[in-house]
């Protein structure tokens, strides 16, 4: 291999390892944390890092065959397209882009474009690891088109492997044992207010549940999270009036109500009830099948907690809704922390 190869690869080797430190603080500002809380064995850290491993091995690996694929322009194009899609997406986390109250496919409109600009920089990163793993089995250049369908097939694998851990991975309240002490706090995620703040099935389960661990005293105290669409009362106040109606006191019940989302609510709860030392145990009560990506989040905070199962269940169709859109979420979440 020439001088002028080996310092390309060399040169081609640093961008990319620079890029996965960008992504990697591109997830933790997401999330407001440091990169000091960085962890390389949270499971996205480590995806993230298998698959920029996964492109440097095979550059080098094709270069030392003494391929001429991928071209120069190849190598450019996929640095500028990657760099340029992933720059946008952390800018348009930090500036408004789309006018707030804007609706797209039925989402806030800044999450879509934000969430599709993430998804095509990994697309672009998957594509160019499908790209140079065909050039080194086919010894030959791959089309474009069969690379398009490699990279949507490493997906849809990727998909499928996530369902399956979200059905296989049990993360209840009887594989996490939880104690009987009126030091633990339950804390329960916000779920969806019907029409006439009437708390969903979904709602009214998660608070049942902590309502059960209260009376058999494995809690001392319950937290209610959850902010409000409007026209609504915040999620956290209509599951409060549910708990009243239960006879429960209130005295022994906390609401917040300014987070809308799942990271938002374990962001708060590691602001304001892991550094107080007065509780155990802090115990997050949702859906079986939200609690995967609740104990991935947890962990990307470094935050040490307990889970504890809602006695909810979906139908067939709900159940299979659920765990496709958990399966996006937990995705999104180990790829950029979204």
């Amino acid at each position: 291999m020439t001088d002028n190869k080996q310092n390309k690869i060399i040169f081609v080797i640093a961008v990319l390892v620079f890029q996965l430190i960008f992504l990697y603080f591109v997830k933790y500002s997401n999330q407001r944390l440091s990169l000091g809380e960085f962890s390389l064995f949270q499971m996205g850290n480590l995806i993230n890092f298998f698959i920029y491993l996964g492109i440097i091995s095979g550059l080098v690996i094709v270069r030392n065959k003494k391929q001429g694929y991928p071209s120069r322009k190849t190598l450019s194009t996929f640095l500028i397209v990657s760099w340029l899609l992933i720059v946008l997406g952390f800018v348009s986390t930090r500036i408004a882009i789309i006018p707030q109250n804007s609706y797209l496919l039925n989402q806030p409109a800044d999450k879509v474009i934000i969430g599709l600009l993430f998804l095509f920089f990994i697309i672009s990163v998957i594509f160019f690891l499908s790209l140079l793993w065909a050039t080194i089995f086919t010894n030959g250049k791959p089309t474009f088109l069969r690379n398009a369908f490699n990279s949507i097939l490493i997906l849809i694998v990727f998909f499928i492997l996530i369902i399956i851990y979200i059905d296989n991975i049990g993360y209840t309240s009887g594989r996490w044992a939880i104690q009987k002490n009126q030091k633990n706090i339950a804390v329960v995620l916000g779920a969806a207010v019907w029409s006439g703040n009437i708390p969903s099935p979904t709602l009214s389960s998660r608070v049942d549940k902590a309502l059960d661990l209260l009376e058999e005293g494995f809690v001392g105290n319950i937290v209610l999270t959850g902010g409000k669409a409007p026209g609504e009362l915040a999620e956290s106040e209509v599951g409060l009036a549910y708990a009243k109606s239960k006879g429960v006191n209130p005295g022994l019940i906390t609401i917040e109500s300014a987070t809308s989302s799942t990271n938002d609510q374990i962001r708060w709860i590691k602001d304001n009830l892991s550094i107080n030392n007065s509780y155990a145990d802090i115990i997050l009560i949702s859906d079986a099948y939200h609690l995967p990506r609740v104990i991935e989040i947890s962990k990307f905070y470094n935050l040490d907690i307990k889970v504890a199962e809602s006695a909810h269940k979906n139908n067939f169709k709900d159940l299979l809704y659920n765990k496709f859109r958990e399966s996006i979420a937990l995705f999104n979440f180990w790829n950029f922390a979204l």
